[in-house]
């Protein structure tokens, strides 16, 4: 059976996804949308709960559109109310033209990381300059072992004083081969934040 690898989590918007393509895909490559971003098959998205009254969902706002997002685990969204600002990290689906997102992770956040998105929303997009591009960097089996994604936010933790973590502190500190290009992999996945130049941050 060929090993499953972990896709990144784009961060992006509603619109985004509202004006891409869905494509499902054959065997075990995972099915995505195709955006201007690149191929999306897992997001990082942050919005605000316009509607809880779903069975099954709650809509999401983020100002760029609105998107359902759908769960078929009992009580998935029973903690959420109308106005909850949440981070939500999942897999883009479409059912009956209907388009969804299944989601993984769910997180009640504070205004500041709402604020802290929309500047690096606005970076991301200067980078990407809209080139279609295949987003998705594999990991190869025994070249980056999971273990290390944990030992880097096991350091920022310790070296966050309340300010942040010294990035060139946590890459020198845990010795782990390709830190850079393994926290800037947990940035895009939201797991981690760059509260501004050189400081990380965990989320709470």
């Amino acid at each position: 059976m060929p090993q499953i690898k972990r896709e990144t989590a784009i961060i992006c918007v509603v619109d985004d996804l509202l004006k891409g393509s869905f494509v499902k895909t054959e065997g075990w490559a995972p099915s995505y949308f195709a955006t201007d971003l690149g191929n999306v098959s897992r997001v990082n998205i942050i919005g605000v709960v316009v509607s809880n009254e779903l069975a099954g969902g709650v809509i999401l706002d983020d100002g760029s559109g609105r998107i359902l997002l759908r769960s078929f685990e009992e009580n998935a969204f029973e903690k959420l109310s109308i106005g909850d600002l949440i981070m939500v990290v999942g897999r883009p689906r479409v059912y009956n033209e209907q388009k969804y997102v299944l989601p993984e992770i769910i997180k009640k956040i504070s205004q500041d990381w709402a604020t802290y998105r929309q500047a690096q929303l606005e970076i991301l997009r200067r980078q990407i300059k809209v080139v279609k591009r295949e987003i998705r960097t594999p990991i190869r089996a025994g070249e980056r072992p999971i273990n290390y994604f944990q030992k880097i936010t096991n350091f920022i933790k310790d070296l966050d004083a309340g300010s942040g973590a010294d990035i060139e502190e946590v890459i020198k500190r845990s010795s782990v081969p390709d830190a850079d290009a393994l926290i800037r992999k947990l940035i895009e996945e939201g797991e981690v934040f760059e509260i501004r130049p050189g400081k990380l941050k965990l989320l709470d």
